[in-house]
């Protein structure tokens, strides 16, 4: 039996209040957001639930999250790269996201494999997560010569997402209020980028 149109409308802001509710927890920026704050963040964005309040991204950001759309982009790509074990070893060692990248392969199933050890990502293993992430870092430059390459495949799933996030970027700013030199600056933007994807297509040439 189908919602009525009301009752399902009634649901999504109920929905869109529940998520904005949260702000406290994106307040922590640097590195504190967890894991569940970045799935919420990134179901707005993709949902484009904001768009209930007659916002774009950039304004719903900044009026209703305290940050700005460059710093909710910054962290649902961090989720996007990493998963959620990032979020929760930086909320218990602050661990940076270029620190986390040197050190990702040891970090699987919600614990730090190290030394033999396999260290839950857990409040109470705290002091041991912190050694754990200090000794990788330290053999980092030891061990990238013989860390495993980044495949192909999740090379092209990074450049669909970046591709995706760009678009939207573009999207955004084209609905949103701008000054007319603004505007131009946008256009001459996407003339720019569609020149220059059609020299490299051409550079490649046929791809299938």
């Amino acid at each position: 039996m189908k919602e009525p149109e009301d009752q399902h409308n009634s649901t999504s802001d109920l929905e869109l209040g529940t998520l904005i509710g949260r702000r406290q927890a994106f307040s922590i920026i640097a590195g504190r957001c967890s894991a569940a704050d970045a799935a919420c963040l990134r179901q707005i964005r993709n949902q484009k639930s904001y768009r209930k309040l007659e916002l774009g991204w950039k304004e719903f950001c900044s009026q209703h999250l305290g940050m700005s759309h460059t710093q909710a982009n910054r962290l649902i790509s961090y989720l996007d790269e990493f998963g959620p074990e990032y979020f929760d070893l930086a909320q218990l060692t602050g661990i940076s996201p270029d620190e986390y990248r040197a050190i990702a392969p040891a970090v699987k199933d919600q614990a730090i494999h190290y030394n033999g050890q396999v260290i839950a990502l857990l409040p109470e293993n705290t002091g041991q997560l912190t050694a754990a992430v200090s000794g990788l870092r330290r053999e980092a430059p030891r061990t990238a010569s013989v860390a495993p390459t980044v495949s192909s495949a999740e090379r092209l799933r990074r450049v669909e997402h970046r591709s995706a996030e760009f678009l939207t970027e573009i999207r955004e700013l084209a609905g949103s209020r701008l000054e007319p030199m603004e505007r131009s600056r946008l256009a001459s933007v996407l003339v720019a980028t569609s020149q220059k994807l059609e020299r490299l297509k051409l550079e490649l040439g046929p791809m299938a």
